[in-house]
């Protein structure tokens, strides 16, 4: 059955009456029937368009399938959900989400007896999202044979689990990914770049970062299956499918790694164990090699799909298979089993299959039989149809266990809910507070919406109170700790402090698999109070988080805006587009009986009243109108801005066109070819390279494997075309690691003091550090003197000699002590007194220096305008 376009699912219960009318149990045909070839033969893709033709199909002809599409794709293709189950249980679907939520919240049952008879008449969730990475191509193929099994078999096998399951089938989570990597392929099929990588990100912004963003929610695949899994399904079990690299084992499977997170509870860990074993012994008993688990990925982050599960109490899955050249099969040079090389239990099995080669690939390492890998992989041939198989194994495997173990599993995420009220009511903390009064008021709404999205309760004081010996406001934001969802609000907001596990002595500790602190409050600029004890409020339960209007005040001729808030950037753009005056004024400035720090934006033009109106209306930016005296000021016109976008793509790339499209900063794209080109670029005012190494800059793609017209990089052409550039005014900003390039090649005053400093010296992945901001020079205008920045292996920057026709300045260092604010620092001398950012000026011309993720994954709010005023300064008067 079939809800096309945004089915309202209040109307189900009318709709479900059609099943079992005219037209059901209609013949749906095989998948290789209706594509023209099995899924997962040799150089065969199926694309997404057809398969949701496909899928419409069986939703048409089965009472098992409902189909909807809940939303578009970032490039407005299908977004399919598809709900598989016994036709009784579709008739009382709702009833089925009803006791489903209940079980999610433990505060609506009221006894025992209660909890017995739901969990008696419950049905399991299970959700399975496919292909979120575009060119792990075998999940979505693997769907549509799946689809088809569960529709039409009539075993005894499927009715177990058509009956205890309710099977919430995502068939592919990057629609637009699955396109462009499937027309890349059949474009690139029999030629000698067969299976090579495509020249742009298989995400329209953010390529395999999409699986990152499972708690920002920036991308609209994000918010789509954020809204699947916890806000309107609430299944007890996700399982992300992925593939992983060439050249070990066939599949990973749960459980994961070490480190745990100590937020999550301990039967969270059992039980995604034990679900992954179900998986594996239905892999064992198909006779299937190479299957492994507790490798490379970890329990401590929850920036990724599936595993975001475990803060919100759901038994999250992951499967990694073994990857082949899109659909074009690999061969392994096969292993000598008596001569097994020694086990790194740390080692990863993230990397790809390197498509700039056409050989067999080398024989595997790990073939070292034991409990973790009973019967390793030899090496061999491997095709997109074993994917497939094994996918549809293991995916099977889980489900049959999920039915089985219906009851257990209910009854586990009830005492988890309990477990995790029970903490909040007791305190440490009981509530964390997000006051309302802040330097950036819609940024702490942002945060708070950001939350909300993920399922966290949110409430507001309607009176004064008092929390552990503190006086709060009327307005204040509280965030109760008793409540489900705590460890995931817990989690999100405190300083993370990753665990050193050595996986063996004198073996350095394993590094996280991402990031080891994330803390939203922290990056993004936002004060939040962690509260111990029980306090009494007078609270008010959001239903929903708005942006309020921000306060129009005073009288006169010219308009004043805070630097502080992001959305006064936001302002400023909107009004250069109107053809506005901007000045920022250099000196700290008192309006109306408020002090301004240096950088306050003044506006002037007339007939702005009614603009400056709906600015701060729709911003929720404070405006005021006075006769404003200025001495000293900046004009500020719009800039014309080039962000540089290397072929192969770059996913920091990504992240900054998305962030600047948000920020609505016009910008153009420019490629390496651009730049050899000389002067094809000169009337831009400010050119960005995003995160990338100086050789990539360079060289870009070498390949022989890469097309002819997508190779190289910029080269010396493009290096002397951007000397010149500078020279004649143009300002050069990189970000992270690009900044090698400034200088290596144009000898900017600065060198990289971790050069050559190994890894037991210092080390730093995905942190939160603390930096000291020079908050005078325009770049830093609106921050605080003091601020939190991401970190993750990043550049750091010490001063050198400089030439007489350059002059810089320290726009923010590191302090000499307190650096690490959440994650894992080691080595922090190494960071004192050194330099986060900085400019250069060079002729008539300036490099800007950032090399700290002022902007990474759209994240850390708190250095956004560090980007942000770094792009409107390349263009003053």
């Amino acid at each position: 059955m079939r809800f096309w376009k945004k089915t309202s699912w209040a109307f189900l219960p009318i709709l479900l009456m059609l099943v079992g009318a005219p037209g059901f149990g209609q013949s749906i045909p095989s998948p290789e029937k209706f594509f023209g070839h099995r899924m997962g033969a040799e150089k065969k893709l199926a694309r997404w368009d057809k398969i949701v033709d496909y899928m419409q199909l069986v939703g048409k002809a089965s009472d098992r399938v409902i189909v909807e599409e809940v939303g578009k794709s970032t490039n407005s293709n299908p977004f399919l959900l598809m709900v598989i189950s016994s036709p009784a249980n579709l008739r009382n679907i709702q009833r089925y989400k009803d006791i489903n939520k209940k079980l999610f919240d433990p505060r609506t049952i009221k006894s025992d007896k209660e909890a017995e008879s739901l969990i008696d008449e419950a049905r399991i969730f299970v959700c399975v999202t496919c292909s979120m990475h575009a060119t792990e191509v075998g999940a979505t193929q693997m769907s549509v044979e799946m689809a088809h099994r569960l529709a039409t078999e009539k075993s005894s096998y499927i009715q177990n689990i058509l009956d205890n399951v309710v099977f919430l089938l995502v068939p592919c989570l990057n629609p637009d990914g699955q396109i462009m990597v499937t027309d890349w392929y059949n474009k690139t099929l029999g030629t000698p770049y067969e299976g090579s990588r495509m020249p742009w990100l298989y995400h329209p912004y953010v390529g395999h970062d999409n699986n990152r963003d499972a708690y920002m929610f920036t991308q609209k695949e994000s918010q789509l299956i954020g809204k699947i899994v916890f806000q309107d399904w609430l299944p007890e079990v996700w399982l992300d499918e992925h593939q992983m690299g060439s050249s070990g084992a066939r599949i990973f499977v749960m459980p994961a790694a070490d480190p745990i997170n100590p937020n999550v509870d301990p039967l969270i860990y059992r039980n995604t164990g034990l679900l992954g074993f179900a998986q594996a012994a239905a892999l064992e008993k198909a006779g299937k090699e190479g299957i492994i688990y507790g490798r490379s990925y970890t329990y401590w982050w929850q920036g990724a799909m599936g595993w975001a599960g475990w803060w919100h109490n759901m038994l999250g899955m992951l499967t990694e298979l073994a990857s082949v050249r899109i659909a074009t099969s690999t061969e392994q040079q096969k292993a000598d089993p008596s001569r097994p090389q020694p086990v790194d239990s740390g080692a990863s099995s993230r990397g790809r299959y390197d498509r700039s080669s056409r050989g067999p690939i080398p024989p595997p390492r790990d073939i070292q039989f034991r409990s973790q890998y009973p019967r390793p992989w030899l090496g061999g041939k491997w095709t997109l149809r074993d994917i497939v198989e094994y996918e549809l194994i293991a995916t099977f495997g889980l489900l049959e266990a999920a039915a089985n173990l219906r009851s257990q599993l209910l009854e586990g995420l009830l005492v988890v809910g309990k477990r995790q009220v029970a903490m909040g009511k007791k305190g440490d903390p009981f509530a964390i507070l997000v006051p309302k009064e802040q330097a950036d008021q819609p940024t702490v709404i942002k945060l708070l919406q950001t939350m909300a999205y993920g399922g966290v309760e949110v409430h507001q004081s309607k009176k004064a109170f008092t929390a552990d010996g503190i006086s709060y406001p009327t307005g204040t934001y509280v965030i109760l700790m008793a409540q489900p969802f705590r460890a995931y609000a817990k989690d999100l907001l405190e300083a993370q402090d990753y665990p050193k596990i050595s996986p063996a002595p004198g073996v350095p500790a394993r590094p996280p698999y991402d990031a080891a602190g994330w803390s939203l409050g922290m990056q993004m600029g936002v004060e939040t109070i962690f509260v111990k004890k029980p306090f009494e409020a007078d609270l008010a339960k959001l239903q929903q988080i708005v942006l309020p209007p921000g306060n129009i005040s005073g009288t006169g001729s010219k308009y004043l805006l805070d630097h502080q808030p992001n959305n006064s950037l936001v302002a400023v753009n909107r009004l250069l587009k109107k053809g506005y005056e901007i000045s920022w004024i250099k000196d700290e400035v008192m309006v109306n009986g408020k002090t301004y720090a240096p950088g306050a934006i003044v506006v002037g033009g007339s007939g702005l009243a009614e603009t400056m109106k709906e600015l701060s209306r729709s911003l929720g930016v404070d405006v005021v109108a006075a006769d404003i005296p200025i001495s000293d000021s900046i004009r500020i016109r719009s800039p014309k801005t080039a962000l540089y976008q290397p072929w192969g793509g770059n996913m920091d790339e990504g992240w900054t066109r998305w962030l600047l499209e948000q920020n609505e900063f016009p910008f153009e794209t420019i490629h390496p070819e651009d730049l050899r080109q000389g002067d094809s670029f000169e009337t831009f005012d400010a050119i960005i390279f995003p995160d990338m190494r100086k050789e990539q800059i360079l060289k870009g793609l070498t390949g022989e494997t890469t097309p002819p017209e997508y190779r190289g990089g910029i080269e010396e052409t493009g290096v002397e075309a951007l000397r010149k550039y500078i020279g004649k005014g143009g300002t050069v900003i990189t970000i992270g690691r690009s900044a090698t390039l400034l200088m290596d090649e144009f000898a900017a005053p600065f060198r990289d003091s971790l050069q050559g400093v190994s890894r037991e010296e210092f080390f730093c992945p995905g942190s939160i550090v603390r930096v000291l901001v020079d908050n005078t020079h325009p770049i830093a205008y609106g921050m605080p003197i003091q601020a939190n920045a991401a970190f993750s292996n990043s550049l750091v920057l010490e001063p050198v000699p400089s030439f007489s026709t350059m002059s810089s300045s320290i726009v923010v260092r590191y302090p000499t002590g307190n650096i690490l604010q959440s994650g894992w620092l080691h080595g922090e001398s190494y960071l004192h007194n050194k330099v986060g950012v900085a400019e250069v000026k060079l002729g008539n011309g300036r490099m800007v220096m950032i090399p700290i993720k002022v902007q990474h994954r759209a994240q850390p709010y708190g250095t956004f305008k560090l980007l942000f005023n770094a792009i409107l300064t390349s263009a003053t008067e």
